[in-house]
């Protein structure tokens, strides 16, 4: 499995540091012969579960070896110093040989499986990555133009975890691929590989990752009850500039008889970017009806931001203070991600929260018909 940051539709998410083990606390032997390039000086063994090194042997000329014991079932690992592949084995008791060059192993039937299925996954992830650097030399017409296409490769990976999944759902080697299938297919979608009825969420690695969810799902829950507590409140004013350096307050332009959206955005956030012809498209529709947008920027650059404005066609008013994520109204309205907005009805009363997509234009059909 090769150590790499991907640019992925879904919140990262970060392996539990605090378990570690297999599937039970017995202790069963590994022996691992492996063979490496010979510029490499050492060799690692790593648990998982929390990334530490169980074990450690000079390569010499070529070739290692390791011997020991460790939890029976744990996820081990084998990688060269520096180097972002690691291969990996579930230490079923069955010696093991790897080759560092061309990231392969021979074991148990078992861990041959998880081999097979670890480089073909990798295959999909390089392809959908060398997409996403092609993407980053592109216009933004263009990337758009070509959004359906990483969609599919994205796609074609979470596919394949499901076909992990489905296929082994009755040993450990799904818990090789948990954290990946969730990234990738998001947690709505992948709540169903949670299900502590599989065999493979009794592992150490698969429980921990499912109790950090559960608190990260819950901390989002509080914090969205939190900052739901506004909705029924007149709005608090807050006074900002327009690009041209005049200030204005934003009582100027909610409630004062029109339904306003408060878009708080950035030139530099991607899917505020993604998210902006959708806003478009809504003032388009209904600002002849009594609809605004006043746009609230966390940008910290003005150049950058003046550019955004231009290049998105965004014709309503925009403010900023242009103190990035220090912007007032980050603490007045518990604006902690963009994309974020508020609804404020004609009297100042705000209505609701984080309208995105079909969710923005159900809303005002509903109000404007």
């Amino acid at each position: 499995m090769k150590t790499k940051k991907l640019w992925m539709p879904a919140a990262i998410l970060v392996l539990c540091g605090a378990c570690s083990g297999g599937g039970n606390s017995s202790q069963v032997n590994y022996s691992v012969e492996g063979t490496a390039a010979d510029s490499l000086k050492m060799v690692y063994l790593t648990d998982q579960a929390n990334d530490s090194i169980l074990d450690s042997v000079a390569v010499n000329a070529g070739a290692f070896a390791l011997k020991g014991q460790a939890a029976k079932d744990a996820l081990l690992g084998i990688r060269a110093k520096d180097d972002s592949w690691t291969v990996l084995f579930l230490n079923d008791g069955t010696p093991v040989k790897v080759n560092l060059d061309t990231h392969t192993l021979e074991g148990s039937e078992l861990n041959n499986r998880l081999t097979n299925y670890d480089l073909e996954s990798a295959k999909l992830i390089e392809d959908m990555q060398s997409f996403v650097d092609t993407l980053l030399t592109l216009s933004e017409e263009e990337v758009n133009a070509k959004i359906p296409q990483y969609e599919a490769k994205v796609k074609a990976i979470g596919d394949y975890y499901k076909k992990i999944f489905e296929t082994e759902k009755d040993n450990y080697i799904p818990v090789a691929f948990l954290k990946n299938a969730i990234g990738i297919n998001g947690l709505e979608e992948s709540g169903a590989l949670l299900d502590s009825t599989h065999f493979y969420m009794s592992h150490p690695i698969a429980k921990a990752l499912k109790d950090e969810l559960g608190a990260q799902i819950a901390a989002e829950e509080a914090a969205r009850a939190e900052a739901n507590k506004i909705l029924g409140q007149k709005f608090t004013d807050f006074e900002q500039a327009d690009p041209q350096g005049k200030s204005h307050k934003l009582s100027e332009y909610v409630g004062q008889g029109k339904w306003v959206l408060v878009d708080f955005w950035a030139s530099w956030c991607g899917p505020c970017r993604a998210e902006m012809p959708n806003v478009v498209e809504a003032y388009n529709k209904y600002h002849d009806k009594g609809f605004d947008v006043v746009g609230i920027s966390y940008d910290s650059k003005q150049e950058a931001w003046v550019k955004a404005i231009d290049e998105l066609k965004m014709p309503w008013t925009h403010l900023s203070d242009l103190k990035g994520w220090e912007n007032v109204s980050s603490d007045l309205y518990g604006i902690k991600a963009i994309p974020a907005n508020l609804l404020i009805n004609p009297e100042g009363t705000i209505e609701a929260r984080d309208l995105r997509g079909e969710a923005l234009q159900q809303k005002l059909a509903e109000i404007f018909g």
